[in-house]
């Protein structure tokens, strides 16, 4: 019983380092901010609690059961990618094709209604956005290859928690950017990250396109 601690701060350890630089919060968050600029600070506070939230369900399920849902499906890693490297592609050609800041900004935002949020915060936010195709990936690989163990599945839980108040943090405080840059500089970050964006699903969709033409040529 002396080295169940050090097993959970182990597992606990390997999961934050693996997820936290796959989900990468800190880009996703100027996502967030080019998406959601036609939100309210009080709605974009919502939608990234939301965010938080399902970030944290998909994850533990993917944890526990998503190799039986990828296989009860049919669905492999390589379809995976591609599908979400599209819905990518077509959330950040929207956002770059969007009114600017100095068009858009002169009405104050409307507020919109709770069950519009909470779907905007699944899609495309959390899904593909944020626990995407690789973060799920990530996440059925720890719980295929991990030992079931207290500590190890206690470890990996608290990482996956730890993992979404880093994702709630930046999310959350990630308008503090474009405030700082005025106008102007908001919009010129808005497209630029949209255009990323853009890049960001060509990458995504090209990975699971390469990994279903070898698998093709396999067979």
């Amino acid at each position: 019983m002396d080295f169940l601690p050090a097993t959970l701060l182990s597992a606990f350890i390997y999961t934050f380092t693996t997820l936290v630089p796959v989900i990468n919060p800190f880009s996703g968050a100027m996502f967030f901010v080019t998406l959601s600029s036609h939100l309210s600070d009080s709605d974009r506070a919502y939608v990234a609690g939301r965010i938080a939230i399902f970030s944290f369900v998909i994850l533990v399920v993917c944890l526990f059961a998503g190799h039986l849902i990828l296989g009860f499906f049919g669905i492999s890693v390589g379809v995976l990618r591609c599908a979400g490297g599209l819905v990518l592609f077509a959330a950040g050609w929207n956002a770059l094709n969007a009114p600017s800041h100095d068009e858009g900004s002169k009405e104050p935002p409307l507020a919109l209604p709770r069950s519009r949020l909470k779907a905007m915060a699944f899609y495309p936010f959390t899904l593909p956005l944020t626990t995407g195709p690789g973060a799920i990936a990530v996440t059925v690989a720890l719980g295929t290859t991990l030992p079931y163990t207290a500590s190890n599945l206690g470890g990996t839980i608290l990482a996956i928690f730890a993992t979404v108040l880093v994702i709630w943090i930046c999310f959350r405080y990630s308008d503090r950017v474009s405030r700082s840059v005025g106008a102007a500089g908001a919009d010129a970050l808005a497209r630029i990250f949209a255009f990323i964006l853009i890049c960001l699903g060509v990458s995504i969709f090209w990975q699971g396109f390469s990994e279903l033409w070898l698998q093709l040529g396999q067979q």
